[in-house]
């Protein structure tokens, strides 16, 4: 549907800003969608118009999508490309507040027959059996702590017998080039990697259509050929459609440049409204300078025949309005002086603690000169954040000097540094005059937004927001950690410009990026290849430099999209995780459960001490035993449980009455509370015990697994309890990632350190701890339910056998409680 077709009016509640374009006067005539082919269809929509609370929209849109089509959603940011793919997920409004007209169906089978979904009306729970959904936030698009479980979790939904599970979810994250991952936590992967297990358990149980959201904008160049190929081979193979939201188009396409597009794509203009729905090289060709005029990517291809060149101005030619704010250092330090060097360092990141465990960058040399932009370029996990740590001097160097001036970090998740309520108290939080915070938010194309939370705006918004109020605390080094991730054309010209700005003001900058268009922002380079620093380069030699390109993982061999095609993944069933190693840990959690009820109920029933004591030596050389504990690492574990058990015997010595066997004591001691106290002290032990055995043996996997298969627990309270465990997991590196923001915000100690946070800013740490928790829990619900998590039928992969172990073990604790009675009776 053509912008032609919408310029009567606008919808009913929609909201049209000032930034809507209408299409030029000369502009050509839209481009329609190709004739319907012989493919069964899988979507059909009439209408379809989504409007959100705050006015913002999309659509409305009337087109279908049919069996093995491919499907660009281009447009700008703010346009509602992932309002549309979360309506068709059913996300809206059940998940999401929003008022959707309109039609649109989606088809189980072929359409006209049977099985036809409503996404508005069924909602999530609805279309899982149909769409694959990957969201733009990849942390929270694995739901369960173990990746190969996550990726189980549809094909189970999906009713698949459990022996064709393991070989699938091997088949997929070999795919993506995670295989090596499946049993690994989610806790301990990158943003990049948790994006291809998304994407894996979003192919997993061949949906009818998936629906990408920048499925690549973490990735490097290997991981989005990973990625192409594995979209390519499921459509390929199962003919399901592809609805593709991503910026990064030249990367998506590879050599085959236009041709290697979906071959269809809608196109959105700043309101929602659509543009064209016809022929990708049409509709590029037709509105390209329109698209581009208004933020969006565009093909190589498709940029010459407009002409003209990204960016449009040399990076810093102008002087904008406000400019001021971003130059406190311009006269007071020379251009090219050393602001910061660091020395034959050896860098390793820090886990959730703060400690600095192995190594990944080693003999690292670097100079931070004043008035330079410099790039970090390198594949995923080369070490890119790790350094822009240690340069901060958050994460200490396991070897090697780091002297020089105190550097602010822009994190590659804004929201984690906001310290205030408002957009203007974030700027004002940095200390600058009322005068130049005003400039800044005009810099910034904020100033309309200055009562608003900034937790309400929108991702490029949020980026320029955190890079303003970093450039306001007047910082001598500026370090950006991926600066263009997810943004579009406009929004990383804005972001990228400011980095230039400061450099040209006599800072030192340091971005880290692996999108090898914005070098053309950057002085010089630095790669991070095989754990070393190689350069720093002129961007231009780097990118002629093909060997060093491939070395760093920013160009890969192959042409995208064949891997898979030409070298299917073996059929082969998942490797077993790692068998626990104590014999103790080998048993069934059901069993460990059941038996810790049983001893908790044998307890409650003694009230004499003499065979609790018993019973407990026993059970402790049998724990002992069972874990391979000596008797401190025993005692350490259960202290905790001995503290309580003191408080209980001391409570009740002093206040049971009762005889008093020494009166001539300045307390009252009674015989009956010495008896009484003793047992409850005894109890609280042995049940202590109990636990400890229980919470060392068994892990939440295990655990929910043997449950579901021997308690017959629900699936649904099962698995959404180790979603909860898979957000307690990740809430160690949440609260780092927030207190160290934090402490980048406050002003640096002397010696160009990060000030440590008082009791006030951990409590407002805490508080945005809260609010991310409930943000995620809420985006965990909906992957869940994405991957058909319902009240339905389904499969069981892993399963528990009860095995005559642990027969022996339930006769063995039956004869320890057996001996303590007759011993003490």
């Amino acid at each position: 549907m053509s912008a032609e077709a919408h310029a009567a009016g606008a919808a009913p509640g929609r909201v049209q800003g000032p930034e809507h374009l209408q299409a030029p006067e000369q502009e050509p005539g839209p481009v329609r969608a190709p004739a319907p082919s012989g493919e069964p269809r899988v979507l059909v929509a009439e209408g379809l118009e989504a409007v959100l609370p705050s006015g913002a929209g999309v659509g409305p849109w009337s087109g279908e999508i049919r069996a093995g089509e491919q499907v660009l959603l281009l447009g700008p940011s703010g346009s509602g490309k992932s309002t549309l793919l979360r309506v068709l997920a059913g996300a809206i409004p059940s998940h999401q507040r929003g008022r959707v007209t309109g039609s649109v169906r989606l088809f189980e089978g072929t359409a006209g027959g049977a099985g036809v979904i409503d996404p508005v009306a069924g909602g999530i729970l609805a279309t899982a059996p149909v769409l694959g959904h990957l969201g733009q936030d990849p942390v929270d698009g694995v739901c369960l702590p173990l990746i190969a479980d996550d990726v189980a979790l549809p094909l189970e939904s999906a009713c698949t017998p459990p022996e064709r599970i393991g070989p699938r979810v091997h088949e997929v994250l070999s795919a993506m080039g995670v295989g090596e991952l499946a049993h690994r936590s989610a806790a301990t992967l990158s943003g990049g990697q948790l994006q291809r297990a998304s994407l894996a358990a979003a192919i997993a149980a061949r949906p009818r259509l998936l629906l990408l959201d920048e499925p690549t904008a973490m990735l490097d160049a290997e991981g989005m050929a990973a990625v192409r190929s594995a979209v390519d081979a499921a459509t390929d193979q199962t003919g399901c459609a592809l609805l593709l939201v991503e910026h990064r188009l030249d990367e998506w396409a590879g050599e085959r440049g236009l041709d290697g597009l979906p071959a269809r794509t809608v196109a959105l203009d700043r309101s929602g409204r659509v543009l064209a729905d016809g022929p990708t090289r049409a509709v590029l060709t037709a509105h390209g300078p329109a698209l581009r005029e208004q933020g969006c990517w565009l093909p190589r291809e498709i940029e010459e025949r407009i002409g003209g060149s990204w960016p449009a101005e040399p990076a810093g030619s102008a002087e904008p309005a406000g400019s001021a704010a971003l130059v406190p250092l311009a006269s007071a330090t020379p251009r090219s002086e050393v602001l910061l060097h660091l020395r034959d360092a050896t860098l390793g990141p820090p886990d959730a603690s703060g400690r600095v465990e192995g190594s990944v960058l080693t003999g690292a040399d670097l100079e931070i000169r004043a008035g330079r932009l410099l790039a970090v370029v390198g594949r995923n996990g080369a070490g890119k954040s790790t350094l822009l740590g240690a340069l901060s001097r958050l994460d200490p160097l396991r070897a090697g000097t780091l002297e020089g001036a105190a550097a602010g970090l822009v994190l590659q998740r804004p929201e984690s540094q906001f310290v205030a309520d408002t957009v203007e108290d974030e700027l004002a939080a940095s200390g600058a005059p009322q005068d130049v915070r005003r400039a800044m938010l005009e810099r910034l194309d904020l100033a309309d937004h200055a009562s608003q939370s900034p937790y309400r705006l929108s991702g490029g918004q949020q980026r320029r927001l955190s890079l303003g109020a970093m450039l306001l605390a007047d910082r001598p080094v500026l370090l950006a950690d991926e600066p263009g991730y997810g943004l579009d054309r406009s929004a990383q010209e804005a972001v990228l410009s400011l980095l230039r700005e400061a450099a040209d003001a006599g800072r030192g900058v340091v971005m880290t990026t692996h999108d090898l268009r914005s070098l053309e922002a950057a002085d010089e380079v630095v790669v991070i290849a095989d754990g070393r620093l190689v350069g720093p380069l002129a961007p231009s030699d780097l990118l002629a430099d093909d060997a060093l390109l491939r070395r760093a993982g920013l160009r890969v061999a192959d042409r995208l999209g064949s891997a898979p095609a030409d070298r299917p993944a073996p059929r082969t069933a998942l490797d077993p995780p790692a068998r626990p190693r104590t014999p103790l840990a080998r048993r069934d959690p059901t069993v460990l459960l059941g038996l810790l009820t049983a001893l908790s109920i044998v307890c409650i029933t003694l009230t004499d001490p003499a065979p609790l004591l018993v019973l407990y030596a026993l059970l402790a050389a049998g724990t002992m035993l069972g874990l391979r504990l000596g008797p401190l690492a025993l005692a350490r574990a259960q202290a905790p449980f001995v503290l309580f058990a003191a408080g209980v015997f001391m409570v009740n010595v002093l206040s049971r009455p009762g005889h008093e066997p020494w009166p001539v004591l300045p307390v009252r001691v009674t015989s009956e509370g010495i008896v009484l106290g003793a047992a409850l002290a005894l109890r609280a032990l042995v049940i202590g015990l109990g636990a400890v055995a229980v919470v060392r043996t068994s892990d939440p996997g295990r655990t929910m697994t043997s449950l579901r298969t021997h308690a017959r627990l629900p699936a649904r309270i099962a698995l959404a309890l180790l979603a909860g465990q898979r957000l307690l997991e990740d809430l160690p590196r949440r609260w780092a990632t927030i207190t160290r923001a934090h402490r980048l915000r406050r002003p640096p100690s002397a010696d160009g350190t990060p000030a440590r946070l008082g009791p006030r800013a951990m409590a407002r740490c805490a508080f945005a701890l809260l609010v991310d928790a409930i943000r995620s829990s809420a985006r965990i619900a909906f992957a869940l339910e994405s991957r058909g998590l319902g009240t339905g039928e389904r499969t069981q992969w892993r399963t528990a056998a009860l095995t005559r172990a642990d027969g022996a073990l339930v006769v063995g604790v039956v004869l320890a409680v057996a001996a303590a009675l007759v011993l003490a009776g």
